[in-house]
């Protein structure tokens, strides 16, 4: 596999196995993760998501669920565009975030 091939440490997510950090002989997870994290800063970073479920929101009123259930629009979302989106529990809390394609005029693909 080439992620183990590369010094990966891999932990599962759901039904898929992805890496964790890229560790350097001898090196920590911490020191791994110290590392990766100076590197994004200072560059860039880039990360496989496709382990994220996606689901997919269909029909008339759809815009108008995401609307509710997220703390911000998806109604005014442009069509092949994407938008970051927050949702919140019933005490203000953190619940669930993830990112939203506006497929169509009645669909979105969400992780």
């Amino acid at each position: 596999d080439w992620h183990i091939a590369n010094g990966a440490r891999m932990y599962s997510a759901g039904l898929w196995y992805r890496p964790m950090i890229y560790g350097l002989p001898g090196e920590t997870v911490e020191q791994a993760y110290v590392r990766e994290a100076r590197a994004t800063r200072d560059s860039a970073g880039i990360v496989d998501v496709s382990t994220l479920g996606k689901i997919a929101v269909q029909g008339p009123d759809a815009a108008e669920f995401l609307d509710r259930v997220y703390t911000n629009m998806f109604s005014t979302l442009a069509v092949g565009k994407a938008r970051y989106g927050l949702m919140l529990r019933e005490d203000g809390l953190a619940f669930d975030d993830g990112t939203t394609w506006r497929l169509g005029e009645q669909e979105f693909l969400m992780t």
